[in-house]
């Protein structure tokens, strides 16, 4: 979490925030309801409508152990991500530093893995997994689950995702900063995208 990026003092962890803190702005020029953002040891802050109030509740790092499952379960049971009438679907970033644990701080990933099979309304709830961890264990987890879930997706560092692409896709296929949010906001909604960061799948965007 706290190792430094592209020869700078930014952590990687300084990075999820900021790319986190982008995607919140551009998803409420989408929503004038605003978003509602959960911390997993802090609570949660609903219609948040100003980047800066962003700025405000993500000045304190994080602490604590990490009871992603009780708090993903109370938004798949919230109202916006059911399936109602107008088929309204809702995207879930879940930014994060490690492997879910239960309050006594066991790493629970079964107990995650049925939430999103079994409780969360697939078709309507989209799932972006934001890391920023080097636990081989989660990340290959994690990986599996992208390669098997439908609507999910993973997002690791820019440099390490730049990696990831260059492998399957060739040292020239072009993946800037931008192309890196577009991945972060649109990988669990849109397949091609998903795919970028994997390999034997055919691509068709424009160059």
């Amino acid at each position: 979490m706290n190792t430094t990026i592209d020869g700078s003092q930014d952590t990687r962890w300084d990075e999820l925030c900021s790319i986190v803190k982008l995607l919140i702005e551009i998803c409420m020029l989408f929503d004038s309801n605003g978003i509602d953002i959960y911390f997993l040891n802090r609570g949660r802050f609903l219609n948040v409508k100003t980047s800066e109030f962003v700025d405000k509740i993500f000045s304190d790092r994080p602490r604590g152990y990490t009871p992603l499952v009780p708090i993903l379960k109370k938004i798949f049971k919230s109202s916006s991500t059911r399936i109602n009438a107008d088929h309204r679907k809702t995207l879930v970033f879940i930014a994060t530093d490690g492997a879910p644990t239960d309050e006594k701080g066991h790493v629970n990933l079964e107990e995650l893995e049925c939430l999103m099979n079994v409780e969360r309304e697939i078709e309507t709830t989209h799932v972006m997994f934001l890391l920023c961890t080097d636990d081989p264990i989660y990340n290959d987890c994690l990986t599996d689950w992208d390669n098997k879930m439908i609507n999910m997706d993973v997002t690791a560092d820019y440099i390490t995702e730049k990696e990831k692409i260059h492998t399957y896709r060739g040292e020239n296929f072009p993946f800037s900063k931008g192309d890196y949010v577009v991945k972060a906001l649109l990988g669990a909604i849109d397949p091609d995208i998903n795919n970028l960061n994997q390999p034997d799948e055919d691509i068709f965007l424009d160059q």
